[in-house]
């Protein structure tokens, strides 16, 4: 046994021999170009469970589903200059041992294909920051947009003001069918704002323009503007307010589908739209709570992704979308005469520092004037997170919605997990979906 051990120990030494020499070597390199490097890493896996009545369906669907992704950050000490990039390994449903595409996923990348996530260089100029290439965007606590991915050139500066932001994004440029001599539609935009703080309070103002590339433009949103502000911060200790709106108009789009437009969407008339929200949230010892009203008038805007304490309506962000998350408010875009109103609240409690148990009731309604239809929902759901240790928890939720005929069937998400955008018999069947989950962050 003994000369055993000393044959093995051989090997080993000269193993960690090697790893020290190379370790040395690469501290010896980043110190002598002066590099930072962080890196970290994202895990998701979800079992989930849709009850099938309101599809039209008397089964129910269910499904696993994994999300892998790799951060790594680079930064030049000498210049400030940074590059921050993240990679998608894994993003979709498990399909078994034939490994089939099913295209399905978090997001629209669900597929077996490693992909870009995020992937951009920082620039600082004069105390102001520069960026270009893919980015996250959120804005307004994901009421306008949330946790999407733009490919984008952003200019940041700070001032006595407040920080000013400029942003340049193209959302949908026709190269790939029309070839780049011909191509007549980018869906390019441009964002300009502020944000501040305004009597301790935390203020953000943002203006969005869509330009018109074309009378026949491939990209719904020609000419439209948006007008996003916010504010939120605490009003006394351990209570927490944030508002805040989206008002949308101007599309003249040439094709005849012109959402906050003057012409139609859906076959429904259009025109400029708003939307609001109120919240008030906090904490008290072992419990924190919530209590927020939502409101779309004229079909008003709201991201998929905003938090409406509610698994299944919204709480749906773009690149990490939920499986249990059915239908969205807020996706009506500029129909005329059709409002949807919320009011929820929600309680926590800390059962032991690691587990939290959170129950939210919520009514919900839908108006829609120009179908002289109206109806109501209530919302039930219960869910559970236990922290494992500072890098891994798992979750659990279980959501209900009250079946709803006034709710306009655009108003699917588009969940990507599930495959199924609009519940055709949400008329006459309530909403159900579960899940259990896994997270892992470090």
């Amino acid at each position: 046994m003994a000369q055993k051990s000393k044959i093995t120990s051989r090997p080993m030494t000269k193993a960690l021999g090697t790893a020290s020499i190379l370790s040395m070597a690469i501290a010896g390199a980043n110190m002598a170009n002066a590099i930072q490097t962080d890196f970290g890493v994202t895990y998701q896996a979800d079992a989930f469970y849709v009850d099938g009545d309101a599809y039209g369906d008397d089964g129910s669907g269910n499904g696993l589903a994994n999300l892998l992704r790799l951060k790594a950050d680079f930064k030049d000490e000498n210049t400030g200059v940074s590059l921050h990039t993240s990679i998608q390994l894994a993003g979709d449903t498990w399909t078994g041992d034939n490994r089939e595409n099913s295209g399905l996923g978090y997001n629209n990348q669900g597929n077996e294909s490693v992909t870009l996530d995020t992937g951009y260089v920082q620039i600082p100029m004069a105390g102001n920051l520069l960026r270009a290439g893919r980015q996250s965007a959120s804005w307004n606590n994901c009421f306008l947009v949330c946790d999407d991915r733009r490919d984008r050139v952003s200019f940041l500066a700070p001032t006595s003001v407040g920080t000013w932001i400029a942003l340049y994004d193209r959302r949908a440029d026709d190269i790939a069918t029309n070839g780049i001599q011909t191509s007549s539609d980018s869906g390019d935009m441009f964002s300009g704002g502020l944000i501040t703080r305004l009597g301790g309070m935390n203020v953000g103002l943002l203006y969005v323009h869509f330009f018109k590339n074309s009378e026949a433009a491939s990209y719904s949103f020609q000419n439209v503007n948006i007008f996003s502000p916010y504010i939120a911060g605490a009003v006394t200790d351990g209570v927490n307010f944030a508002t805040g709106m989206n008002y949308v108009w101007g599309n003249d789009n040439g094709g005849g589908n012109s959402p906050f437009g003057d012409g139609t969407f859906v076959g429904l008339d259009v025109e400029d739209g708003w939307s609001g929200y109120g919240r008030l949230h906090g904490d008290a010892g072992m419990l924190n709570w919530g209590l927020q009203y939502v409101g779309t008038f004229d079909g008003g805007l709201v991201d998929p992704g905003f938090d409406t304490y509610s698994s299944i309506l919204n709480n749906n962000p773009a690149s990490t979308q939920s499986p249990t998350s059915l239908v969205s408010m807020g996706r009506a875009l500029g129909i005329q005469e059709y409002d949807e109103h919320l009011v929820i609240g929600k309680v926590g409690f800390d059962v032991t520092p690691k587990l939290t148990l959170t129950g939210a009731v919520g009514w919900f309604s839908a108006d829609n004037g120009q179908l002289d239809v109206d109806d109501t929902s209530m919302i039930y759901d219960l869910s559970a997170n236990y922290q494992i240790n500072d890098a891994v928890s798992t979750v659990a939720s279980l959501g209900v919605m009250t079946e709803n005929e006034a709710m306009l069937g655009i108003s699917g998400n588009g969940n990507n997990l599930m495959g199924v955008s609009t519940p055709s018999n949400f008329a006459d069947e309530d909403l159900m979906a579960a899940n259990v989950g896994l997270r892992v962050k470090f």
